[in-house]
């Protein structure tokens, strides 16, 4: 892979910037834990360990230091404390409680009704498809259009990822769990000070995980190693962190259950099958440097340097049903196919953030630029020797079958291709508070560039198909207080990007522009006790396709639908009536339509979620903490492909059977070092499909799950 320098690359951007992630507040009724911050700057934050659950207007907001009140948009911040509640590993599946649905169980996910892009980690894209989240503080979830503030940002919203940090104090916390299955997973989270350097204090964090052990469905693994240290460095108003990534997965490549013509999740060879050949698992691995500086210029002027370098390769033999299902005949076919993808990409931003006074009216300036380098090489070789396998679906006897050696696949003609991204804005944001506590004014511009360019053999190489853009995007919002502790806000805002997508003839499909418009409400009462956003939204997206299958020669490829639509509106609520009771819900309505009004592949129409906890405050039950989590997401389409029902006419598109997914967990601290936590997963042991990129690429629901961890405090 060539080689690219971060710094290098930030030495070439053209403009300065800011950032900020909201900071938390404790619950009401309990004391709010020790500032860990070792700067007070804008882009300093606190952890969000030990601070309860998120209150969405609690915070300061991104890229202008206001508070979330005065932004003209919807944002849900999810705890660290809301992730080990859960005890989930995958993002998708703690954001599905943050009003998240997932495209497939991984990194995938969509917003307000389709699907949207990675999530990006500390605020740097981070295309990476499958992660483990034990190095994650928090989710910032933002609702809507912000292309204009981030590199690679969907308009339907964005998920922004913030890893863990060295902090003021020890802190060294083993954790250990186990579920019936049989997997079993250890976490170590070492970090606190480790001297000076002179004038210059020296901080560490160390986060590493390791998981193994059987699994409930069939010739499945999920194993993972996770290895994260950070070093830290701050001098007077200088705050320098560098950091290293490694994560190794041996996990399933995709998903191959499928659903009935009805859209139930097919579960007639046994809950158990998950419709994977033995040694069809692939090899993950993720590895990266971060590195970010931030200079207090002054009492109210911040700066922030960042820039990354991280790899991504995937190899695996895969054995899937490219050939579908034929429901009549009761059968499914699979090919096989090697799987090989490299990801390289190169990040660097700079931020810049101030407020000032002119004359009377208060006012903040943020403007930046950033820019990625990112390069993907695939190559998927079918297998002539596998060829294509057709079994009964009750009875599919998979383990009779294996897949074929990596090594033994042949290179074809076409051994694959390679792809080239270059990406680069500049942006300035202006926030006024046109009458001081009552309305406030959001303008922002934002030059965006990108370039593209393709190769389709990479054994012939031929010149490169070029694919371009070059877009002035802009956000315009309004705030106005109605009371202190009430706004109605409106907010209209653009985005575009060309596409590498192609169609079932290998062209290239045109390039994506949007504008959404959005106007809410936001409440903040009793002090944050009562929060709460209520948004109505018009999205629409040109040049617009969904996954439509995989060739014979091994490459995906997308069908094109024209432009969509995606209306309708979102609500989030969090709450804390009593001190130890907290509860955050999320609940979206709408629909997803293409240019002649049709609905449109892989998007869904609801999702409700809810989750709350209470800790106990008398001190016979001190230390005691109970809670549960629900979600649902219905009305979720995706397409046949492959798929013979046996109907005349069938619709191209299935409407999938939603499922209940509720969760209970419980934590009980013995003392100052040991803490037990026990968690049942889908209590109601619904089998429904998780994830689903087409009607025969589905992720199952596990069934009900018991596992207990057990957590030891130095």
């Amino acid at each position: 892979m060539k080689s690219r320098n971060p710094l290098v690359l930030l030495a070439a951007s053209l403009a300065l910037g800011i950032l900020e992630l909201p900071a938390q507040q404790a619950p009401a009724g309990t004391k709010p834990p020790e500032d860990d911050r070792v700067l007070l700057s804008s882009f300093e934050v606190s952890s969000t360990k030990d601070r309860g659950y998120t209150s969405n207007n609690s915070a300061t907001g991104f890229k202008t230091n206001e508070t979330l009140l005065k932004i003209p948009q919807a944002v849900t911040v999810v705890t660290r404390d809301l992730i080990e509640d859960m005890g989930y590993v995958d993002s998708s599946n703690i954001l599905q409680f943050a009003g998240v649905s997932n495209f497939f169980a991984g990194e995938s996910f969509a917003m307000r009704g389709t699907r949207i892009g990675y999530p990006l980690l500390d605020e740097m894209p981070d295309g990476v498809p499958y992660l483990d989240n034990v190095n994650l503080d928090s989710y910032t979830v933002l609702r809507g259009p912000v292309s204009t503030l981030y590199l690679n940002a969907s308009l339907g919203g964005t998920v922004l990822t913030t890893s863990k940090r060295p902090l003021n104090k020890a802190q060294y916390v083993v954790t250990t769990r186990m579920n019936q299955h049989g997997t079993y997973r250890a976490e170590v989270d070492v970090t606190g000070p480790v001297g000076k350097l002179g004038d210059i204090a020296v901080g560490y964090r160390l986060v590493t995980a390791h998981q193994a052990g059987d699994n409930f469905f069939k010739n499945v693994s999920d194993d993972r190693t996770v290895f994260h240290p950070t070093l830290q460095f701050a001098y007077k108003n200088t705050v320098v962190r560098v950091a290293f990534d490694y994560q190794h997965l041996l996990h399933i490549p995709n998903a191959n259950n499928f659903i009935t013509p009805t859209g139930k999740l097919y579960t007639g060879a046994g809950r158990d099958q998950a419709y994977f050949v033995k040694g069809t698992m692939e090899d993950f691995h993720r590895r990266g440097y971060r590195m970010v500086a931030i200079q207090k210029l002054g009492e109210n002027w911040d700066l922030k340097v960042a820039a990354t370098r991280w790899w991504f390769s995937r190899l695996g033999s895969v054995v899937f049903p490219a050939g579908g299902v034929n429901w009549p005949n009761q059968t499914v076919t699979f090919t096989a196919r090697r799987n090989d993808q490299k990801a390289d990409f190169s990040v660097a931003l700079v931020d810049l953030n101030g407020k000032y006074q002119i004359g009377k009216i208060s006012t903040s300036t943020a403007v930046g630029a950033s820019y990625s380098d990112e390069v993907g090489k695939s190559r998927f070789w079918s297998s002539a020797s596998f060829g294509s396998k057709t079994v009964p679906i009750a009875n599919p006897q998979l383990d009779l079958l294996r897949a074929p050696l990596t090594s033994e696949y042949v290179a074809p003609a076409n051994p694959g291709s390679q792809g080239t991204t270059y990406r680069g804005q500049g942006y300035v944001q202006q926030t006024v508070d046109i009458l001081p506590d009552r309305l406030t004014a959001v303008v922002g511009f934002t030059r965006s560039k990108i370039k593209i360019n393709n190769i389709t053999n990479l054994a012939t190489r031929p010149p490169a198909t070029v694919t371009k853009g070059d877009e002035m995007l802009h956000r315009y919002g309004l705030v106005l207080n109605l009371t202190k502790d009430m706004v109605v806000y409106g907010m209209e805002s653009t985005n575009f990007s060309p596409t590498s997508a192609r169609d079932v003839n290998l062209n290239i499909l045109p390039s994506i522009e949007g504008k959404g418009r959005e106007a809410g409400i936001k409440t903040a009462f009793l002090d944050g006790r009562i929060s709460s956003t209520l948004s109505f939204f018009n999205l629409a997206l040109t040049n617009q396709s969904f996954f439509a299958g995989v060739r014979p020669d091994g490459i995906s490829y997308f069908a094109p639908i024209g432009s969509t639509t995606q209306k309708g509106y979102d609500f989030d609520l969090a709450f804390t009536p009593v001190p130890g009771l907290q509860f955050v819900a999320t609940y979206y309505n709408g629909k997803v339509r293409d240019q002649a009004g049709n609905k449109v592949a892989n998007s869904y129409s609801g999702d409700i979620s809810l989750v709350g906890r209470y800790e106990f405050q008398s001190d016979s039950l001190k230390g005691l903490m109970l809670g549960a989590g629900f979600s649902r997401i219905s009305g979720r389409l995706v397409s046949i492909g492959a798929y013979n029902t046996g109907v005349v006419g069938q619709s191209p598109l299935i409407e999938m059977e939603p499922g209940n997914l509720l969760n209970l967990f419980g934590t009980y601290r013995i003392n100052s070092h040991w803490t037990v936590r026990g968690n049942i997963d889908n209590l109601l042991d619904e089998a429904y499909a998780l994830g689903a990129q087409n009607a025969y690429f589905v992720d199952p629901s596990p069934p009900r799950t018991v596992s207990l961890s057990v957590i030891y405090r130095f």
